[in-house]
């Protein structure tokens, strides 16, 4: 099992969206924190291929996200 993931890898995943497996792959976006206005420029996170929503957020992606938590 891969570790680190980049931006362009492509992987087999579940999207809870279109209810079904898709190929999903890495790629950065701004997200946006749940119950606040804060957003997070650059975050890597898995994009499913059919619908483009974001499915999931890597491990290696946390430390950012709770940077910038810290940082308000």
């Amino acid at each position: 099992m891969k570790s680190l993931w980049s931006a362009g890898d492509i992987v087999a995943s579940h999207c809870p969206h279109c209810r079904k497996p898709v190929q999903a792959r890495f790629e950065f976006r701004t997200v946006r924190m749940p119950r606040s206005r804060l957003s997070v420029p650059n975050v890597l996170v898995d994009v499913c291929g059919s619908c483009e929503n974001v499915i999931g957020i890597p491990s290696q992606s946390i430390p950012q996200l709770r940077e910038a938590g810290l940082a308000k």
